[in-house]
């Protein structure tokens, strides 16, 4: 690719401005390609100026933002990127390698991802793994824009622009500290629990879905609070402070401080959600995104959340 001044767009400059990117920052980027903040300016540079394209504002604190021109290269830029990198798999004849930026709804990453991150670095050493904690709003998005190789989430399947691979399926329940009156009833009526105070889980489309529940239940629920830290959460809820509603539901029954959580399924009975695994359809996948699929299926009836109530 050449414009006017003689000078050719290079895979070094597309892999910097990507990672530039994805890392939001030139020190960002720096440090997840190995080199200096200088190198990763000097890409840049040049790529806008045999573009003649601004591609991104840049702030002295060392953030940027892309341009509309700086998203449309993003994507483009991702697109031939994967490309050479499956082109250079055939020459060495090897197994996936690079890195995949996998965008991950915060509950899906400890309980998900960690798994499969382990189980990638023993089949697959040459694939490194870069996970960001991303409501689905976000990963959708990110992954729309090639900020993201992919992402995990519930119902990615409901986005066109997206393919999708279904991981297990699962439903919203209550989760209750064992001293909770509610405690003791195998399932929970949503009436009995508006008097008592929520911890909202407030990442979208947690949020939303849950009060679209009890809304549906013709319920208004009493919030006492809400935050993104599905493990903050769990931690108020076992040492009694309210309950909160979830899709995911860990296998470890304990909080952080070790304290029990018992889960309880919901009447009426919310609809079924399914974590997927999506990459944008209009783009072929790298083998190392072949891959992290291949582990996340193989490893979903372990993963998958326990279907029966706790006793």
């Amino acid at each position: 690719m050449r414009q006017g001044g003689g000078m050719n767009i290079t895979l070094r400059q597309l892999a910097h401005f990507r990672a530039a990117a994805r890392a939001g920052s030139i020190s960002g980027a720096a440090e997840r390609e190995h080199v200096s903040r200088s190198s990763i300016a000097a890409a840049i540079d040049d790529l806008e100026r045999v573009l003649g394209l601004t591609l991104c504002i840049r702030t002295k604190a060392a953030g940027i933002e892309l341009t509309q021109q700086g998203e449309e290269v993003l994507a483009q830029a991702a697109d031939v990127l994967q490309r050479a990198g499956a082109i250079e798999s055939l020459g060495r004849g090897d197994g996936p390698s690079g890195t995949v930026t996998v965008g991950c709804f915060p509950s899906l990453a400890p309980t998900v991802m960690a798994a499969a991150w382990a189980t990638m670095a023993k089949r697959h050493p040459d694939v490194t793994l870069h996970v960001v904690s991303l409501g689905k709003d976000q990963i959708v998005d990110g992954v729309r824009t090639g900020q993201l190789d992919c992402g995990l989430a519930y119902n990615l399947q409901v986005h066109p622009e997206l393919r999708t691979t279904a991981i297990y399926d699962t439903e919203m329940h209550a989760i209750l500290s064992p001293d909770h009156p509610l405690a003791a009833h195998r399932v929970v009526e949503a009436g009995d629990l508006i008097d008592q105070p929520l911890i909202l889980m407030d990442v979208s489309p947690s949020v939303e879905d849950t009060m679209a529940y009890f809304d549906a239940c013709g319920l208004v629920p009493r919030v006492l609070t809400r935050t993104p830290n599905f493990e903050f959460i769990r931690s108020l809820v076992a040492r009694g402070v309210g309950y909160s509603l979830f899709i995911q539901r860990p296998r470890n029954r304990m909080s952080y401080e070790g304290r029990p959580i018992v889960t309880r399924r919901l009447t009426p009975r919310p609809h079924r959600e399914t974590a997927t695994f999506a990459w944008r359809a209009d783009r072929e996948q790298s083998s190392a995104v072949r891959a992290l699929q291949q582990v996340l299926l193989d490893a979903a009836p372990e993963l998958a959340p326990f279907d029966s109530e706790d006793g």
